[in-house]
């Protein structure tokens, strides 16, 4: 296993471990709950507020409209009957008020199932319907009651409920507190959020969101997981009508029934959309199968209420379902342990347990929370998928600032090599127009005055002109030629120069007798030797060449051309030695030539430097920067 893939692999250990700890941290809340109510006494003496809670008293089943005489049996509070089918059941509770006491007192209680009215010593003072015929409901709204003071006694106050039965439902009296009125509206308001307003505001929240999914999916439908939310959604929302109708407009057994449906429609829905979430395999096909699971559930639930069963069988049905699909997600989540996925399973988790917990205190009266936490279930799942959306919205966006960054250098790379592309166009084009000017002009000069010095020296020789005019001419046709030499492309090799002088004067030199000897030419080219640069370089050479031809009486003349550094510099040496008398560099006036060949030099930041001693010759170095 690759070290990638046991990190993925502890990462994801982690947590699920973690997720198992909370799950196991609420079960075990669920099962303490119930022994320490059973454990707690009658009537729990009054806290540090005055608020007295209710536990224990008498239960009766009566379809009269007085309370009845007899069938009393113990009760502890808070209890579920089942099977009330036809009248009332009657619940009475006692409590004491300390004689004296003078403050408000009011009665809280965290649920009653189906309709009620309140009797205090006897009196009716608060009722939940008009009549019989009145079908509001309000079992998920907390009882306060303030209780008139007129009516209470110093000493022992009765109290009784009565609830009427709704065939099919089960009846439920919550837990009941008595005490003042300030410390229990305290309670009362919260629970009244938890219990009402905490799920309308979550519902209005997904009826938006799930509008919002539905036009995305419309739009996209490819992305079926919007699909999915949005059925889940609106799902959701409907079964969440329950905590924003008091009075139907209709039977209420019509919309029980409904709501009931749709329970076993929102599991499937919101399986299905985590399945596609989590892009488990074969997930379509666990779609429909699952479909064929809770429609027959809920076949099942019909045909137990058909025979006046209970219904809770038909739920169950729903588990084995679920823990399998939980299993199934889970193993999902270990092979891609990322954030959002787990997020997902620890929301799908939760909502299942809280489904767990609405069954077991609807259908037993089971005390674990005395509120319904489905509702709350639907925030959880919209708020995972938040998460997910933000995590991949905030991948996509580093996604795209990386290719706009690889796009940006990638830009900014080809207009550099445009650029530089467009420079060598430019250059090309110059030393194109530069190399058509060069061969117009050597075209000129050789056809113009080229020409005409020629025909003027064969016109001096036949005419037996003098030998100092025949040389004149001579040596000016040797500067032009060299001048147009000067103009030929060499690439900035300085030995295809050297080569071009050597075969301009190698004649001029044969008949002057001398040797010349040309030494091993071996120097790299110099990137900046223009036209220029080789004319100032011939010219300099020409002019010690010269100096040997008038001065020198040499008969031996060398030329070398090699690469040397100088000063940590690099660069080409040109040497030219003969064997000539010489002269004292200190008895020497240097005249224009040499002036003129120092010009030269320093032009092209060259550096020349002349050597002589008097019956040993004379030798010239030019040293030419490879870099100026």
């Amino acid at each position: 296993m690759s070290i990638e893939r046991r990190q993925r692999a502890a990462r994801a250990t982690t947590t699920a471990r973690r997720v198992i700890g909370i799950v196991v941290a609420l079960l075990l809340y669920f099962a303490a709950a119930a022994p320490l109510a059973a454990q707690a006494p009658a009537v729990s003496p009054a806290n540090a507020t005055g608020i007295t809670q209710l536990r224990s008293g008498e239960a009766a089943q009566s379809a009269g409209a007085s309370l009845p005489v007899a069938g009393w049996s113990a009760v502890k509070l808070p209890a579920t009957w089942r099977g009330v089918n036809e009248g009332a059941l009657w619940v009475r509770l006692t409590f004491e008020r300390a004689p004296g006491e003078t403050a408000p007192l009011a009665l809280y209680s965290d649920r009653v199932r189906e309709r009620y009215t309140l009797f205090l010593n006897g009196v009716d003072i608060h009722r939940s319907n008009a009549g019989p015929e009145d079908r509001s409901f309000g079992w998920h709204r907390p009882l306060f009651i303030a209780l008139p003071d007129r009516l209470l006694h110093a000493g022992t106050n009765t109290l009784v409920l009565r609830v009427d039965a709704a065939q099919g439902r089960p009846l439920a009296v919550g837990r009941i507190r008595i005490g003042p009125d300030l410390a229990l509206r305290t309670d009362f308001r919260w629970r009244n959020f938890a219990n009402v307003g905490g799920p309308q505001l979550i519902t209005g929240v997904m009826v938006i969101l799930s509008m919002g999914a539905l036009l995305f999916w419309l739009v996209r439908p490819q992305e079926r997981v919007f699909g999915w939310l949005a059925l889940m959604g609106t799902v959701w929302s409907f079964w969440n009508l329950q905590y924003f109708i008091d009075m139907m407009p209709f039977d209420d057994r019509l919309f029980w029934t409904l709501n009931a449906d749709d329970l076993f429609v929102l599991t499937w829905a919101a399986f299905a959309f985590a399945v596609t979430f989590l892009e488990i395999p074969g997930a379509r096909r666990f779609i429909r199968g699952s479909a064929i699971a809770c429609a027959v559930a809920i076949a099942c639930r019909h045909l137990l209420l058909h025979f006046g069963l209970n219904d809770a069988p038909s739920y169950l049905l729903v588990w084995p379902f679920a823990l399998a699909t939980l299993y199934l997600l889970a193993r999902a989540c270990y092979r891609a342990p990322k954030a959002e996925n787990f997020a997902m399973l620890a929301a799908l988790i939760a909502s299942t347990l809280f489904g767990f917990h609405d069954l077991a205190l609807l259908a037993t009266g089971w005390p674990g929370v005395t509120f319904q936490l489905q509702a709350y279930g639907g925030f959880l799942m919209f708020l995972a998928f938040g998460f997910a959306l933000g995590r991949r919205v905030l991948v996509s966006l580093a996604t795209v600032e990386d290719l706009n960054a690889t796009l940006e250098n990638r830009v900014e790379t080809a207009t550099r090599d445009l650029r530089e592309s467009e420079a060598q166009r430019r250059q090309l084009e110059i030393a194109t127009a530069i190399d058509s000017e060069r061969e117009r002009l050597m075209r000129e000069i050789h056809d113009g005055i080229g020409s005409s010095l020629i025909t003027a020296l064969a016109v001096a020789q036949h005419d037996e002109q003098s030998p100092n005019t025949i040389a004149t001419l001579k040596r000016s046709i040797a500067d032009l030629r060299i001048g147009i030499d000067s103009l030929e492309p060499i690439n900035g090799d300085v030995v295809i120069l050297l080569a071009n002088l050597r075969h301009r004067m190698d004649r001029e030199l044969r008949d002057a007798g001398l040797t010349f000897v040309w030494k091993s030419m071996d120097a790299p080219p110099l990137p900046w030797l223009d036209a220029v640069g080789a004319l100032h370089i011939l010219r300099i050479l020409q002019e010690a060449i010269g100096n040997i031809l008038k001065h020198a009486a040499a008969t031996r003349v060398e030329i070398d051309c090699s690469a040397a550094p100088l000063d940590g510099a690099n660069g080409v040496l040109i040497t030219i030695a003969d064997n000539g008398c010489g002269y004292d560099p200190a008895s020497i006036t240097h005249g224009r030539g040499l002036s003129n060949m120092q010009s030269r030099a320093e032009a092209l930041h060259a550096k020349l430097r002349y050597t002589s001693n008097p019956g040993h010759g004379t030798a010239l170095a030019l040293w030419l920067p490879l870099h100026r």
